[in-house]
């Protein structure tokens, strides 16, 4: 046998109260509840819904078109719903309503109809729920979206000022190498065949290769880290061409390894300097053949450079040499906390392993 139905059983229980029941409900809603005539009258507000909207007695609103309540900018919508709920439509919306003390609130509105026995609609429902705490919440993360924006933009334009200013800084850098470069070979020509015009030509040389590092490390301005791989094949092809020289490298460093632009720079300056020594002892009448090799393991960088040269004399110390370039060299991977060591190449020359620590090598 089925057990009875619960609901018919509370209907039961109903019988003769519904209407002070339904009352109890519209009272305990937390929601400003109110009942409408077809032409938008107020017939009845709960007590709750009075204490929202401030009303000290509903009869000073009893009969009032319920749109009237409403500020201008709102009264399209309140017409609206209630329109749809004359045809029989639920229907919601947002919108700003002061109390009638003027305290600021904002409503979420639930407009439908009730339809009678017939099932014809004869009073519109209308529940209006107090979400100013979170409209005033929605409009501060606005706000503060709206003033990061600004700040975003602020720096962008500093960005793209700061960019325009690199670039010219970058172009008068250029020119004063060349400028440092054209007096320096001019001297030396003047001086030549002495011990000075010797040491004019190599000052030259020098500055030229800081030129050529800084080409290579300034191509992009716009990015804040190099790609290590790329700018150490590019900046070692380069000073080869120019030397005329050969070069075969083996890289085995991921492309997307990238240094900041103050290591780059040192790390090309290392590499320069022992690219332009082996060139500078290489065998007379001979075209230099030199091998680059790149690794890395960790944060622990390793470039060897190998030639076929006349090779490294005996007792060769770099840490006693007179010689600047391996000062340079010793200096800056010390800096970087590594170590400069050498031998007898493959090839039948010289051998250099520089090992640097990088900084901060990024991999995105």
């Amino acid at each position: 046998m089925t057990s009875a139905d619960p609901n018919l059983h509370a209907l039961d229980l109903l019988i003769g109260s519904e209407a002070g029941f339904a009352l109890s409900i519209l009272d305990a809603s937390p929601d400003c509840i109110k009942l409408l005539d077809l032409q938008g009258r107020l017939c009845f507000m709960n007590g709750n819904g009075l204490c929202a909207m401030e009303i000290d007695d509903f009869a000073s609103v009893d009969q009032r078109a319920w749109p009237t309540l409403w500020p201008p900018e709102a009264t399209g919508q309140v017409n609206q719903a209630m329109q749809a709920a004359r045809q029989g439509q639920v229907s919601r919306f947002e919108a700003f309503c002061p109390t009638a003390r003027g305290t600021a609130r904002w409503w979420h509105v639930t407009v439908s109809p009730v339809r009678d026995d017939r099932g014809q609609v004869h009073r519109i429902l209308a529940s209006s729920r107090d979400i100013t705490e979170t409209v005033e919440a929605r409009q501060q993360m606005q706000d503060q979206a709206t003033r990061l924006a600004a700040e975003i933009a602020q720096k962008d334009q500093a960005i793209a000022r700061q960019d325009i200013l690199m670039g010219e800084i970058d172009h008068r850098v250029k020119n004063s190498f060349s400028a440092v470069i054209g007096l320096l070979r001019m001297q030396a020509r003047v001086h030549s065949g002495s011990p000075a015009g010797a040491l004019l030509v190599d000052a030259a040389n020098r500055i030229s290769t800081l030129a050529r590092v800084h080409e290579q490390l300034h191509r992009d301005p716009a990015n804040r880290h190099v790609s290590l791989s790329g700018y150490i094949t590019a900046l070692a092809t380069d000073l080869t061409q120019a030397l005329n020289a050969r070069l075969d490298l083996d890289n085995a460093l991921s492309p997307l390894v990238r240094v900041s632009a103050s290591q780059a720079a040192a790390i090309g300056q290392v590499l320069a300097e022992l690219i332009g020594n082996a060139v500078k002892h290489t065998r007379e009448g001979q075209q230099p053949s030199l091998l680059l090799g790149l690794s890395r393991q960790g944060d622990l960088l390793t470039l060897t450079l190998d030639d076929d040269g006349p090779g490294l004399p005996d007792g060769f110390d770099p840490s006693t040499t007179a010689g600047l370039g391996m000062q340079i060299c010793l200096i800056y991977a010390q800096q970087m906390g590594g170590s400069l060591q050498h031998g007898r190449s493959d090839r039948g020359g010289a051998r250099f392993q520089v090992q640097m620590v990088l900084d901060m090598p990024l991999t995105s």
